[in-house]
């Protein structure tokens, strides 16, 4: 007969308090827990062995206060405990560890429907504040899961190891975007008496250098966030195969357009999406904003597209919003009114997006034959050239598409003049979902930057991007400090110049290296242009803020 799909292990020690809300929680993903009372004198024990999802409960002799505590003993009786039962999965939670209902689901799911390998999971430590809605910081990741097998031992450190099977090695341990959240530092009450603890059980400092993070006050208390729809469970990975949209009459994906003054081009960049040929049903929907005869254009030429004329001159992020609000799709693409799609493009996106990624990035090619459109090429698209091969990315992409019900999650565009996109790709990241590179998918950029002018103006309005990103970042307490500063001031400009370099010697031929060489001076004028617009505008917003208050 097999065994259950995950045990769960419980090391305790006077948590009779806390073990009723610990067992809600718990019951939620294991079918099973083996606990250890580590001399409890409260009634701890009896409220172990009262409930039904507890099948043993090993002790340790009673004793006051927490002074001979060996959590390496504690923990390797309780693996060899729960062998016997041959589970699937083994995982630990502590009894001031909480992981809420949504996390709980999906932790369920992913041992439900994954075959155990040779992989632990990390889960990301959050110290609650004051409740269990709110929290400050979150920067440790735990070793809770593993699959089980025959003679595991953890390590023998008597305290601080990570409780992962010393015969699982650590490139083979993933992290995973389900949140423990930690309850031992709610309240100054609960922080020093955590600190205490340690302080009885290590008074030498043997195990870790110090012990006094414990009692730091709360800073940047945050509110804490449902589980966004399809988040996968590995980070940045996939919630595995994507299936097609739950409702027959709506399309896979939809190809958002979007134009401001566009009537020179609008009609190109339309007919590539019109003309695309899918597997699947997509919609068209242009977005258009401006006072000239774009919209007239688009009426005239392409009647079955979706048309949505804003009143008032948009910013790029308003009009994707406006887009959105409208889309039907499974998956939403922005090409945007200075891109033309090769034929087969949009379906290499389909097939892409049915990979199980919410955000996907293909191969961009450039339409501007210039030397300053040479180098507007190689300033923004360096990471997509077209002898990248296909894969998932490790860090956010800059362009992308989106699983729609993803992108609604972090609440669409911010309403910048650039880096829209930028911003809330990083925040999907952030979030725990995936990106997916494929060089199948192919999109020609034209850029208006055809003379060295007007590439260094664009750059410069597009430093409002950088301007975005140092105020949020600011706003983390990131910035103004000597960290900030340095990664900012010191390496952000020389860091884009050596990435581009890198990126076009790893992925280029020989004539692109030409091309790139002969770009070079206005590839370094322009980005400087950018980082000194956008540390420009960060000065005066930070000086309006502060005579404001």
């Amino acid at each position: 007969m097999p065994g259950p799909s995950l045990v769960c292990l419980l090391p305790v020690k006077d948590g009779a308090a806390q073990l009723p809300a610990w067992f809600e929680c718990v019951e939620k993903f294991a079918d099973a827990v083996v606990a250890l009372d580590d001399g409890s004198t409260d009634d701890t024990r009896a409220v172990l062995r009262s409930n039904p999802l507890v099948t043993t409960v090993l002790t340790n002799p009673i004793r006051e206060g927490f002074a001979g505590w060996d959590d390496a003993a504690n923990r390797q009786r309780l693996l060899e405990a729960a062998s016997r039962m041959a589970p699937t999965w083994i995982m630990s939670l502590d009894a001031d560890e909480r992981i809420d209902s949504e996390d709980s689901h999906a932790l369920r799911a992913f041992v439900e429907k994954t075959p155990a390998g040779e992989h632990a999971y990390l889960f990301r430590v959050h110290r609650m504040i004051g409740d269990m809605q709110t929290w400050d910081r979150a920067d440790m990741w735990a070793g809770r899961l593993f699959p089980f097998h025959p003679d595991q031992r953890f390590p023998a450190d008597r305290l601080h190891f990570v409780p992962i099977p010393a015969s699982i090695p650590r490139e083979n341990w993933l992290k995973s975007t389900v949140r423990i959240q930690h309850c031992a530092g709610l309240t100054g009450l609960h922080r020093s008496r955590r600190f205490a603890k340690y302080q009885e059980v290590d008074p030498d400092l043997r195990y870790q250098a110090s012990y006094d993070h414990i009692l730091d006050e709360p800073t940047r208390v945050q509110p804490w966030e449902p589980r966004p729809p399809s988040l996968p469970f590995v980070l940045h990975g996939t919630p595995g195969p994507d299936v097609p949209p739950a409702h027959p009459d709506h399309p896979e994906l939809s190809a958002v357009v979007i134009s401001r003054d566009d009537e020179d081009r609008i009609a190109r960049s339309v007919g590539s999406v019109v003309a695309q040929e899918t597997s699947a049903p997509i919609e068209v929907i242009v977005v258009v904003s401006g006072s000239d005869s774009t919209a007239d254009i688009v009426r005239a030429r392409y009647p079955e597209v979706t048309l949505v004329v804003l009143d008032t001159p948009a910013l790029p992020g308003a009009a994707r919003n406006a887009g959105l609000a409208v889309a039907r799709g499974r998956y939403v693409s922005f090409p945007g009114s200075h891109v033309v799609l090769p034929r087969g493009s949009l379906e290499a996106r389909i097939q892409a997006h049915r990979l199980g990624y919410a955000m996907v990035t293909g191969t961009m090619r450039n339409g501007t034959d210039t030397r300053a459109g040479w180098a507007s090429y190689f300033l923004d698209h360096s990471t997509t050239l077209a002898g990248r091969p296909s894969m998932p990315l490790t860090i956010f992409p800059a362009h992308c598409s989106y699983r729609r019900a993803a992108l609604e999650h972090v609440g669409g565009f911010p309403d910048i003049r650039s880096g829209e996109d930028t911003l809330v790709n990083q925040r999907l990241f952030e979030l725990g979902y995936g990106a997916f590179r494929s060089r199948d998918i192919e999109l020609a950029h034209h850029t208006r930057a055809e003379t060295p002018g007007l590439l260094l103006r664009h750059h410069v309005l597009r430093g409002s991007g950088l301007t975005q990103l140092l105020l949020e970042a600011n706003k983390r307490g990131e910035v103004l400090n000597r960290a900030g500063l340095r990664r900012y001031v010191v390496v952000w400009l020389p860091g884009r110049l050596r990435r581009i370099h890198r990126n076009v010697y790893r992925w280029g031929d020989r004539a692109l290296r030409r091309r790139y060489y002969r770009s070079v001076p206005l590839i370094a004028a322009a980005a400087t242009a950018h980082w000194l617009a956008g540390w420009w505008g960060f000065l005066k917003a930070l000086q309006v803020q502060r005579a404001s208050d």
